[in-house]
């Protein structure tokens, strides 16, 4: 799976109709999130970077949570949402009843 796809993934919406697509849409945002701030913490503590070794880590760190988060949740029984939930739920807003 490449970095493209994943960009690219047409389940990146929230939809509260299918608890499982909102979650997995819910942690593509939340590692996107994750990977903007290091991506911030490292141009600032690495000033030497330029915009292109900035965009080869931004992609490398794309891919792994591509391959190991948003591809597993993908490809998981659609009977284990709830666990998955319960893994995962601490990205949704407390006040959030789109939960199961």
């Amino acid at each position: 799976m490449d970095a493209d796809s994943l960009r690219d993934a047409p389940n990146a919406e929230p939809d509260s109709t299918n608890h499982r697509l909102d979650l997995i849409a819910r942690m593509h945002d939340h590692s996107r999130s994750v990977i903007d701030a290091e991506m911030q913490r490292l141009s600032r503590r690495v000033p030497t970077l330029g915009l292109a070794d900035m965009e080869v880590i931004t992609e490398a760190l794309e891919h792994l949570s591509g391959s190991l988060i948003l591809h597993r949740l993908r490809n998981a029984p659609q009977d284990t949402t709830p666990l998955l939930w319960r893994l995962f739920g601490t990205v949704a807003d407390s006040r959030d009843t789109r939960r199961p």
